[in-house]
């Protein structure tokens, strides 16, 4: 099954619409025609039964049936320091929509090499990303905010870090927060009045493993295992 996005599409369209070049993907790469049936999702948890329809030399798309897909994973939410090389922090992005999280913030934090994010790449990333992984709906992409805002507006989460300090896994400390969040740093790691702000507003201090990870990695890891215990 190959999945295709159009944002417009609703519950009352009779088309969907793409650009020329995903057209080409499907006539020439994926050798589709006339009669053949495809699947297009609006990243809000519509998936259409699309009919490719011939209008003289070109293809149009006449939606067939309707399908409503309940969300998964709800209000799962990663923040991360955007990465002194902007292809790490897109992979984050890119692995965090595989694997369903629903929400991503840029984090600026003290240690931040970075202050922003290529936001229209990275939501491109996103639909290409969904696409892949077969799912119906984006995640949402924040604007980046500074570390004690993030905090102030969204008090009681996990972090993880690599200072020393008295850490649980993260299937404990899902038990014991009341939101689906977890916040990593950036490559120099949070500063300890960062954490130190972070536990004041009922942060729980994780562990991802005995191993120190990269962040881009630890990332990852963070967004599998909060998924894994949910």
């Amino acid at each position: 099954m190959n999945l295709f996005f159009d944002p417009n599409l609703n519950t009352d369209s009779r088309e969907v619409f793409i650009d020329k070049s995903e057209i080409n993907h499907i006539e020439k790469v994926l050798r589709k025609k006339r009669g053949d049936f495809l699947n297009f999702t609006n990243g809000k948890g519509i998936e259409a039964l699309v009919e490719i329809c011939s209008n003289r030399n070109d293809f149009t798309f006449k939606v067939r049936d309707i399908v409503h897909h309940t969300i998964k994973n709800q209000n799962t939410h990663i923040a991360i320091s955007p990465l002194k090389k902007t292809s790490f922090f897109e992979l984050v992005v890119s692995k965090a929509t595989e694997l369903g999280i629903r929400e991503i913030t840029p984090l600026i934090c003290e240690k931040s090499l970075r202050k922003s994010i290529n936001y229209d790449r990275c939501k491109k990333i996103i639909i290409s990303s969904l696409k892949q992984s077969l799912q119906y709906y984006l995640p949402r992409l924040n604007e980046a905010i500074g570390f004690k805002d993030f905090i102030l507006k969204n008090n009681n989460g996990m972090i993880a870090h690599c200072s020393e300090g008295e850490k649980i896994t993260i299937s404990k400390a899902l038990k014991k927060v009341k939101n689906k969040l977890i916040i990593i740093g950036p490559e120099g790691d949070f500063s300890l009045d960062e954490i130190n702000f972070a536990k004041e507003y009922n942060y729980n201090e994780v562990t991802l493993g005995s191993n120190r990870l990269r962040t881009e990695t630890a990332a990852i890891v963070a967004c599998s295992l909060m998924l894994a215990s949910e």
